[in-house]
């Protein structure tokens, strides 16, 4: 742990509401790892559904309503909240949930106010630079800021250890840290000079399409148990097929696993050739593991992710062949066409799409993390 600038507030609490899946939690669990271990800071996690968080961090105790895990201080966020004696220096709300009514009144009460945050949803759309780091006077009679991840210069970062390139390419270039890797978690390693495929998505009408086409190809498919392992089970010839088994289907090798708590997916990552991952969390981790990536964005009933979406494919640059079947994805609708123009080639020597997906890696890890970005706009605040 490194000793914090001065200018950096020591205390942190950070709130979070579980919604659905993972995406909240991982990326509040990922932010006070960072806030703690790069710059030094105390930081109170407060979380309403344990289950979710133990789901990331297996050594959490479900039961207990206070616990560290990591240094980091995690509480049990109830109904029956009490308030603590003494409030962060900052206040983070993770997408825009709301604080407990007690911590609030403390807060107008406090000789000096925290700084209070909403830390928002990752997006590249153009609205976001007319938003990020806007003040919003609640209520209470306190200021609110907005912060919203995203790629400079339109927003405030991604989240990003100060060591994942060197702990990257330790990986790749270890033979026997991949093994160890997957022995630890239990996965039947990739036949020799097959394709690897992980699989991380929401439930998908285009799956049986997509794995179809890969019997073609000796591919080796990793799928964590998960929403789109319950699309599995409904086709035939996976029905039956449990966690830790593989299935043969055609030249195409699919591995159930379980679902990788969040310091080990990054080496589902690393390993795969090309990764589906959905959400934000899942889609921050794609881009810092440098492979091809399809991204199955959250589904919202007002259609509001599409636009989201393409402000992402056009933002990120990604190759147009990939931007083709990550909307085909996203539709739930594969085109024959468009996956043929992907894995020829992916699959051939030298790939300019790897190459080109490497390349975005390395240029976005050029800029500030969040993290670094978000302690330099906190010191701004503080300032004032």
């Amino acid at each position: 742990m490194s000793n914090p600038p001065a200018s950096v507030p020591q205390h942190w609490d950070i709130f979070c509401q579980v919604i659905d899946n993972y995406g909240d939690i991982g990326t509040a669990w990922r932010l006070a790892l960072q806030l703690q271990k790069e710059m030094g800071c105390h930081v109170r996690l407060w979380v309403d559904v344990l289950d979710a968080l133990k789901m990331l961090v297996p050594a959490t105790d479900v039961s207990a309503q206070c616990q560290t895990l990591q240094q980091i201080e995690v509480k049990q966020w109830t109904a029956a909240f009490v308030c603590p004696e003494t409030l962060g220096e900052v206040v983070i709300e993770m997408f825009a949930c709301e604080l407990p009514q007690g911590y609030l009144q403390a807060m107008q009460s406090a000789a000096i106010a925290p700084i209070w945050v909403n830390l928002d949803y990752f997006s590249c759309e153009s609205w976001v630079a007319g938003c990020h780091g806007l003040p919003s006077f609640h209520r209470s009679g306190l200021n609110k800021w907005f912060y919203f991840p995203g790629f400079s210069p339109i927003g405030g970062g991604l989240l990003r250890e100060a060591d994942l390139q060197q702990k990257r390419t330790d990986f790749w270039q270890s033979p026997q840290a991949i093994s160890r890797w997957l022995e630890k978690n239990s996965l039947a390693p990739a036949r020799a000079n097959h394709f690897k495929v992980s699989l991380f998505a929401y439930e998908n009408a285009a799956l049986a399409d997509l794995l179809t086409y890969l019997s073609q190809y000796p591919v080796e498919v990793y799928l964590p148990e998960g929403k789109l392992a319950h699309s599995l089970r409904q086709q035939a010839p996976f029905v039956n097929l449990q966690v830790g088994q593989s299935l043969d289907f055609g030249l195409l090798r699919v591995h159930l696993i379980a679902f990788l708590p969040q310091q080990e997916f990054d080496g589902l990552l690393r390993y795969c050739d090309l990764n589906f991952v959905r959400g934000e969390e899942s889609l921050t981790r794609a881009i810092w593991a440098a492979k091809p990536f399809v991204w199955h964005i959250y589904p919202t009933e007002d259609q509001a992710h599409w636009p989201k979406l393409e402000a992402f494919l056009t933002e990120y640059d990604l190759p147009e062949n990939i931007a083709e079947v990550t909307r085909d994805w996203n539709r739930q609708q594969l085109n024959q066409a468009h996956l043929e123009q992907l894995f020829n080639d992916l699959l051939a020597t030298n790939s300019p799409c790897q190459s080109r997906v490497f390349a975005l890696s390395e240029q976005r890890a050029a800029e500030p993390s969040l993290v670094k970005q978000l302690t330099s706009f906190i010191q701004t605040k503080k300032e004032c």
